[in-house]
Order: structure tokens, then C-alpha cells, then sequence
């Protein structure tokens, strides 16, 4: 009968306020929760009970059930922190992480509290891998990502790179005397080394002026390399201003093959001539010493770069003996020598040469170094980290390197609301949702990423608050229902006696 009815209507009334009580308690209780995304019960009546009245057909409703609790994927705020591996996501999108002890089990969540574990891992605090791309720096100085995506490891070193360019850049005292000595700076260098090795060039005796750097080997270990310069005689036509130059490194440095124990050393030579405005003109000549292929050496013409600046080769390791026929043995460094001039055309018959910013020049001026700088690196350990907003994570290392190691990667689903809540912050993918649409910050419509912070529950109080007041006012509503049906059949019971 109808009164029966009443008493069901009532009781889908109490379990649908108990389960909204449950969202609404779910939802408090992670008021703190990162990245939590705060849910919503909704509900919808049940299929009528049709009824013949006088008018005809009628229904009446046999009470409510739950239609869906489906979380809102709106933007939180942003909690300030101090690591840099804490992450959050301005914008559509998830964290990809990844269950290393479990095949193909992937998740996705907001919550970006991340750290660095003993093995190098981007992890969660439950130790899920964080998933992204590797990257590698390509020649020019850009990173790109390379390989699928994967767990995220971050790598605690960094190799010595090798340096291949080098640039010493000094103006030359316009107003000096040529130096005590006639010979050219080869002369000088193999009669000083042959009288009494180790020897050393005197300054204003066989020069005017050096500048002494560090270049890295392949393996990182440094060494030492120093450039003569040598006044022409300026009262001799065509030497007015002209100077003439030496590279050389220590000549225990020095591994190449060389005709005598004197002649280790030598690197590279050449006269630079300056116009009368005190810039380089062109270069005179252009000697290395070394061939890349470890042959016996001697001097040659000096080759070029890819930045089209002199080239020279140094044997800081003993050559392996695997060139020749063209090839450049394993242990021969070629090294691009800047003094602040880039050929034009270095196939040309007559080189023309483009002086640069900062330039080797030849002012009334005590000589003096003005640059120097290469572009090697010894071994290096990491010190800190740094997550741009594009998700790309880049290493500052103890040898002065900044490195980009890894690019992480978000993923998108054209239906979050169905994705299936796995605890932890995690959800998983389900066939409601689609599958997941990944790529870099900021591309394919994901948001992009925050450093040094993490993103806040959108849980509101004053919402949920109010929310409990009216579940806890229709429950009590629903329960007179029960009761005053209760009283009804009670004095149907009644009319017996």
C-alpha cells in the first residue's frame, strides 16, 4: 500500500544524505590534502509509480538515488615552498607517474611533491616514478628531448667536456720597441729549450707580451696554454703593425709527436697586422704544428673550424695510432683559436676577416688582456636544481655547467570527471575518461609548471559548511517522513480495537 512506499521513499532519502555526508566529510577531511579535487554529490528520483485517478493517469515518486559524485577539476591556489622539486600545474593537466615494481602501471595526479631518491629518480613520497623525457645538448648550445617517455632520473655528475674553442682576446701596446731579440718566437722558443730544457721565454727579450689560460682534455684535466706576442720591427716596411704570435702549452703537456724534445710545445703561430685604426687587418700566416691524424709533425697551414676561426691540435692524451688516411686520431683535440676575428670565406684565395664585438686591438695602450674564455669543462657534481615553466629540468654543477637533464611531461583527458580515484592522490585511467593526451607544459592545451610550489585542495569551507547544514536538515526531514509514516500505520493498527 501506499504507506509501505512512503517508508522506502524515506529510507533512499536517508542513504543518499548518509553518502553526500560522506562526500561532504571526504571533502573537509582533505581541506589540506595537495592537490586534492573537492567532489560533489548530486542526485536524481526514482521511476514513478503510475497510479489511475480521476483525471486519468498519474504518478507519484518512489524517492531519490544517487546519480554521480564527480569531482571538480577547478584551478587551486598555489602554496609557496622551498624546494624546487615541489611542482604544481597552472592549468589543465596531470602529473604522470609511474609504479616501478609494477608492469605498465601508470597513474596520474595533481599533487607535485616531489623528490630526488637514491638512485636519482624524480619520485612522489610513495616512490612512484615521475614520467618525462630525457634531454641532450645538441652543438649549438640548445637541449632537446630525445627518446619516449620514461621514469625521470637525473643524473648526480657531470662529465668533462673537452674545450674546442677558445678565444684570448688583448690589445697590443702600439707604442713598444720590438724586444731584445731578432728571431721570430720559434726561433727563440727551440733555442731556449734546447739550451737548458725546461726553459722559458723572457719577456722583452724574446716578447712584449702573454696571456696565459686553461683548456680541459677529454678526460677534464686542465692544462695550460700560453700566447707570445712579438713586435715586428716597426722601422721595416710592410711590419709597422705587425705582430707575430706563439701558442704553446707546457711541453709536458704535450703528447703529440715532434721532431725534438725542444719543439714539444709548440701549438700554433702566425702574424696578426692591425690597420691604422688600430684593428686586425688579416692574418699574415696561419701554422699549426700537430696533424689531427697523429703523423709526424711540422708546421702547415692551419685549418679551419666550423666557426670559421683558425683551428689548431693538441695531443694532451698520447695518440691512439688509429688515423691517417684522412681521419683524425681518437686522441687528437682540435681547437678553434679566437682572437677576435672570424673568417669570411676561409676557402677564399684571399681571406677577408670580420673583426667581432671584442677584438685583439693594437691601441697607444699598455698591453693587456681584455678576454679569454673556452668552452670545456672538467667533471662536476650536482649542487641544485631548477624546473622552468616548461617542465624542463636543469642541473647547476660544482665545474660551472648548467645542464638541461629532463623535460617532464603532463597528460590531459577529454573527461577528468571520469577518472577512477586510486588514493594517494592518484587517479587512473578509465574507458569513460579516453586515454590520456600527453606532451610537454604548454603545448596540446596542458598547463604549464610552477617551481617551488605546490597546488592547494579546492576544498571550501564555507561551501562544505553549508552543504552539512542542508544533507544534516533533509536526513532529519527524511527521518520524520519514517517516523509520521510510522504513526500512520500505527493508527491504522488502531482502528481494530
Amino acid at each position: 500500500m501506499a504507506l509501505t512506499s512512503s517508508l522506502y521513499s524515506g529510507v533512499s532519502g536517508l542513504i543518499n544524505m548518509g553518502n553526500a555526508m560522506q562526500v561532504i566529510g571526504d571533502n573537509i577531511s582533505n581541506v589540506n590534502t595537495t592537490g586534492f579535487k573537492a567532489a560533489t554529490a548530486t542526485f536524481q528520483d526514482i521511476m514513478a509509480q503510475s497510479l489511475n485517478t480521476a483525471r486519468g493517469g498519474s504518478q507519484v515518486g518512489r524517492g531519490a538515488s544517487m546519480s554521480d559524485v564527480a569531482p571538480l577539476f577547478t584551478q587551486g591556489s598555489f602554496e609557496s615552498t622551498s624546494s624546487p622539486t615541489d611542482l604544481a600545474i597552472g592549468g589543465n593537466g596531470f602529473f604522470i607517474v609511474s609504479n616501478p615494481n609494477v608492469e605498465n602501471s601508470q597513474y596520474f595526479t595533481r599533487a607535485g611533491q616531489f623528490h630526488i631518491d637514491q638512485y636519482g629518480f624524480l619520485v612522489n613520497p610513495a616512490g612512484l616514478r615521475v614520467q618525462g623525457w630525457e634531454m641532450e645538448t645538441q652543438p649549438d648550445g640548445t637541449a632537446e628531448i630525445i627518446g619516449a617517455i620514461g621514469d625521470i632520473q637525473l643524473s648526480n655528475s657531470s662529465s668533462p667536456v673537452a674545450t674546442s674553442q677558445a678565444t684570448a682576446t688583448v690589445n697590443l701596446d702600439s707604442g713598444v720597441a720590438g724586444p731584445t731579440s731578432t728571431n721570430d718566437l720559434t726561433t727563440d722558443w727551440l733555442a731556449v729549450r734546447g739550451a737548458s730544457l725546461p726553459g722559458e721565454l723572457a719577456v722583452n727579450v724574446h716578447y712584449e707580451y702573454k696571456t696565459t689560460f686553461n683548456v680541459y682534455d677529454s678526460l677534464g684535466t686542465t692544462h695550460e696554454i700560453t700566447v707570445y706576442f712579438d713586435r715586428q720591427d716597426p722601422t721595416v716596411a710592410g711590419q709597422e703593425r705587425q705582430w707575430e704570435f706563439l701558442v704553446t702549452c707546457n711541453p709536458e703537456d704535450d703528447k703529440g709527436p715532434a721532431a725534438s724534445a725542444a719543439e714539444q710545445g709548440l701549438l700554433m703561430r702566425g702574424t696578426i697586422n692591425f690597420t691604422s685604426q688600430g684593428q686586425i687587418e688579416s692574418f699574415g700566416t696561419l701554422e699549426a704544428y700537430h696533424y689531427a691524424d697523429g703523423s709526424p709533425s711540422a708546421w702547415h697551414n692551419a685549418t679551419f673550424g666550423d666557426h670559421n676561426y683558425p683551428q689548431l691540435t693538441a695531443f694532451f692524451l698520447d695518440p691512439s695510432g688509429n688515423g691517417g688516411g684522412g681521419n683524425a686520431d681518437s686522441s687528437a683535440q682540435l681547437l678553434e683559436f679566437n682572437f677576435g676575428a672570424r673568417a669570411v670565406d676561409p676557402t677564399a684565395a684571399t681571406i677577408v676577416w670580420n673583426t667581432e664585438a671584442i677584438t685583439t686591438t693594437q691601441y697607444a695602450n699598455r698591453s693587456s688582456t681584455l678576454f679569454y674564455d673556452q668552452d670545456g669543462f672538467g667533471a662536476g657534481f650536482l649542487e641544485t636544481l631548477n624546473v622552468d615553466s616548461e617542465g624542463v629540468i636543469s642541473g647547476s654543477y660544482s665545474n660551472g655547467r648548467i645542464i638541461s637533464l629532463a623535460q617532464i611531461s603532463l597528460a590531459r583527458f577529454n573527461s577528468p570527471t571520469d577518472l577512477a580515484r586510486e588514493g594517494g592522490s592518484l587517479w587512473r585511467e578509465t574507458t569513460a575518461s579516453g586515454a590520456p593526451i600527453t606532451g610537454p607544459p604548454r603545448t596540446n592545451g596542458l598547463g604549464t609548471i610552477a617551481s617551488n610550489a605546490l597546488e592547494q585542495s579546492t576544498v571550501d569551507m564555507g561551501t562544505e559548511f553549508v552543504r552539512l547544514i542542508t544533507t544534516q536538515r533533509a536526513f532529519q526531514a527524511n527521518s520524520r517522513v519514517i517516523t509520521t509514516t510510522d504513526d500512520m500505520l500505527n493508527e491504522l493498527l488502531n482502528m481494530k480495537r
